[in-house]
């Protein structure tokens, strides 16, 4: 029995060296594990703005395509207008000059019609000699001449005020002011989005950094849980022998009383079988944990 007495002391020695070494693993245990947890929240808070900052990017640079497309279709219809209202201007030159050079008619206009048709219906019906005929035709063509340069003159009359109305709808300034907007919403939009790009680059170089801690802290809980699990796999065992179970919570001390107790069982136990007396349930029981019967 001497020999079964310095057993459990060894145990219990070896117990205080293994307690004395779990303790302060568990506590660093629990401060690795707390740590990643807080820093796994960390980075889901970081990845959640970082998102936000993408989708953002994305909206503006959706938006800046958008702008660029009616600033297109602007700058294209503004050329059109343009070209047209170039037109109208060298039409209204024209028609300016045509009214400026009014024409000095040597009689009614209505007269030189009756005029012209009296001499053609001459021309078509009559014989008459070569120096006749030629002068019909001199006259015939001055006073086609004469209302020519007159009816272009009434045209010119009536067209240069449509040409001035079409001019005058013609609205160039819309078109410049509305691709001016534009354009100063694309530089906002670009500062923004270079703004929320710095934004996302520092928030990436955030989430690496953390991510990096987040590996550094996993190796070494890692290393601090396998070398705990170890200890109270050894602890474990050795308290199952004594049909401590569940061990976890318990102090050393409370452990140290636990086999004492158990370790008079054990003692009274092995009297009990050495002189082949019958064992309670808990003498049973202990003698098997124990490998002794």
């Amino acid at each position: 029995m001497a020999k079964e007495a310095v057993n459990v002391e060894e145990i219990l020695r070896e117990l205080e060296e293994l307690y004395e070494k779990i303790t302060p693993l568990e506590v660093k245990y629990r401060e690795l594990r707390d740590k990643l947890k807080e820093l796994k929240s960390e980075r889901r808070a970081i990845i959640n703005e970082l998102n936000i900052k993408i989708d953002e990017i994305v909206k503006l640079v959706n938006r800046q395509k958008e702008l660029r497309r009616k600033y297109r279709i602007i700058r294209e219809e503004f050329k059109i207008m343009k070209e047209e209202r170039n037109n109208l201007i060298s039409k209204l030159r024209v028609l300016r000059e045509i009214l400026r050079n009014r024409p000095k008619l040597p009689k009614k206009p209505e007269k030189l019609r009756n005029e012209l048709e009296r001499l053609e219906e001459i021309y078509e019906t009559s014989n008459m000699s070569a120096k006749r005929e030629k002068r019909i035709v001199e006259q015939i063509k001055e006073l086609s001449a004469y209302l020519k340069a007159y009816e272009d003159y009434m045209t010119a009359k009536e067209e240069i005020n449509v040409v001035r109305d079409k001019l005058n709808q013609i609205d160039l300034s819309k078109y410049i002011e509305e691709m001016k907007s534009i354009r100063e919403e694309l530089d906002k939009l670009r500062e923004e989005e270079g703004i929320l790009k710095e934004q996302a680059e520092r928030l990436q170089k955030a989430k690496l950094e953390i991510e990096n801690e987040i590996g550094m802290y996993s190796s070494e809980l890692d290393r601090v849980s396998r070398e705990m699990y170890s200890l109270q796999e050894r602890r474990n065992m050795l308290l199952s022998k004594f049909g401590v179970k569940k061990p976890h919570g318990l102090t050393f001390d409370q452990v140290k009383k636990i086999i004492l107790n158990k370790s008079e069982v054990l003692e009274r136990a092995l009297k009990k079988l050495e002189k082949g007396e019958s064992l309670t349930f808990e003498e049973f029981s202990i003698l098997v944990e124990n490998g002794l019967i």
